[in-house]
């Protein structure tokens, strides 16, 4: 009995698991510092080597320090710490793709003297594994086998990019200005096209810049700035049918600006870098048999269960966020808030519930501001728990990536002690599940079926029974079972009784 097979190649895509790792660093000043006044820590994947059951994790943290010196002067800081991690699992092999996104737990920051300040972070890597795999299939049979055909959906990678590219932004600074303390932007993508050997990406880069505007009375400006862009990546192997994953970070350690001055005005040019990877998956029906029988002997099927990925759709939303905080006793009041200085959001859970996905977070936000009465510039940093959703057309229990940013920040004081906030949070979210599935892999032929004793039998077949199902009963083929019961539908609409003939060996 000839058995035809089909090797086919699919793809799986899987949660690997999540590991925090711990980063300490030290930053030595030029001046000496009177106060910390703000800080903020961007963790930044920049390379992975994948090796037998573990991967090589090499990263930076952009850390932005802004501070006040003896001379009552408020500078920034730029600068970056390394992190390095080695991550172990049994299924990770060298052919594997294994993506991972960083996001930052906690940070801390303290001036351990007049010219340096300690930076501790924790920062959770989540690995996700995109596994090439060979799936066997049963495709075919000889006369001697009944076979009902089926169609198996598959995955498999199209492209994979790993890309630079980088935006100029430019705007003008209408009022007048001392000199820039601080620079800062965040990148969001809000619409994702795919083409052939191409993927458009468009969405919104989010600029804040901190201004000194009078250094005699010490008065600060902070401005927010957003520019929509569009860029197109080359992506080999894509086209119009794809399902696109794209991962996009701001390279904050490489970012530039300079202040432009024509004609009595001034305006600001900001180099934005980002690096994005983008996957192109593909998904095509194969045949396949659905189940087989022997008209000539007895079988054994042969299954093999497999995991494969079920694609999100890639979904843009916005959400109002607001909250209050009341300082303490301890803490000097505002009397005049100076500036909102570098505002970030985490993301801490995500789940779709009812038809709609549920982002939950902290928006932080750290806010310098002058206290009257003991003539201060102080600090306090904001949080701001926060749940958002909007509805989806994902599944539940898919696992769920979120990309965040934060924008149109404001706090307002009131009575002194008490600082309402409210910011808007622009969110993407992609989606994929794992699903189990099973297909015939191979027949194991066994000893023949007995010669028949009659000539002729009746089945009392049941209503919702299928003609394939009674066939196999009988081991017969479907073909024979219709031409003798014309009239019998493929599922019985009741109880029916059907005949059988059977041709006598001789």
């Amino acid at each position: 009995m000839a058995i035809e097979k089909n090797t086919i190649g699919m793809v799986n895509k899987c949660k690997l698991g999540v590991e925090q790792i711990s980063s300490e660093c030290s930053v030595n000043l030029d001046e000496q510092v009177s106060k910390l006044l703000s800080y903020c820590v961007y963790p930044m994947v920049e390379n992975v080597e994948v090796l037998m059951g573990e991967v090589n994790v090499v990263g930076k943290l952009a850390v932005k320090l802004v501070y006040m010196t003896t001379e009552n002067q408020i500078l920034c800081r730029d600068t970056t710490c390394d992190f390095s991690t080695k991550y172990s699992n049994n299924a990770i092999d060298p052919s594997n793709k294994v993506n991972i996104c960083s996001k930052l737990i906690d940070a801390n920051a303290v001036v351990l003297s007049e010219n340096n300040i300690k930076i501790t972070s924790i920062i959770e890597l989540h690995y996700t594994l995109i596994k090439q795999e060979d799936l066997t299939i049963l495709s075919g049979a000889d006369e001697t086998m009944c076979i009902s055909p089926s169609e198996l959906k598959i995955t498999s990678l199209a492209c994979y990019e790993n890309q630079e590219f980088e935006e100029e932004i430019n705007f003008q600074l209408k009022e007048k200005f001392e000199k820039i303390i601080s620079v800062d932007s965040d990148i969001i993508v809000k619409d994702i096209v795919q083409g052939i050997n191409f993927v458009s990406i468009s969405g919104e880069i989010v600029s804040k810049i901190m201004l000194l505007s009078d250094a005699e009375t010490g008065k600060i400006t902070t401005l927010s700035n957003t520019e929509t862009f569009k860029r197109e990546l080359e992506a080999s192997g894509s086209n119009q049918d794809s399902q696109i994953d794209l991962f996009l970070q701001v390279r904050k350690d490489l970012m530039k600006y300079e202040v432009i001055e024509q004609e009595g005005t001034n305006s600001l040019k900001i180099n934005v870098p980002s690096k994005v990877v983008i996957y192109a998956y593909d998904q095509s029906n194969v045949n396949c048999t659905e189940d087989i029988y022997s008209l000539t002997n007895n079988i054994e099927i042969v299954t093999e269960s497999f995991k494969r990925v079920n694609l999100g759709e890639f979904e843009y939303f916005e959400s109002k966020i607001e909250g209050n905080l009341t300082l303490s006793e301890t803490q000097p009041r505002v009397d005049k808030i100076l500036a909102i200085s570098s505002p970030y959001v985490l993301s801490t859970n995500s789940y779709i519930k009812d038809g709609e996905v549920f982002v939950e977070g902290v928006a932080f936000a750290n806010v310098i501001y002058l206290n009257d009465e003991e003539m201060t510039t102080n600090s306090i940093q904001v949080e701001v728990p926060f749940t958002i959703s909007e509805k989806t057309s994902n599944s539940e229990g898919s696992e769920i990536v979120v990309n965040q940013i934060i924008d149109d920040v404001d706090v307002i004081v009131k009575r002194g002690r008490e600082l309402y906030f409210d910011a808007k949070i622009k969110a993407n979210v992609k989606c994929y599940k794992e699903e189990t599935d099973a297909v015939i892999t191979d027949v194991a032929v066994g000893e023949e079926l007995p010669e028949r004793d009659c000539a002729i039998e009746i089945y009392f077949g049941k209503e919702g029974d299928r003609l394939w199902d009674i066939a196999k009963s009988l081991n017969v083929s479907l073909d024979v079972l219709k031409e003798q019961n014309v009239t019998v539908p493929d599922i019985l609409e009741n109880n029916t009784n059907l005949t059988v003939y059977y041709q006598k060996n001789k």
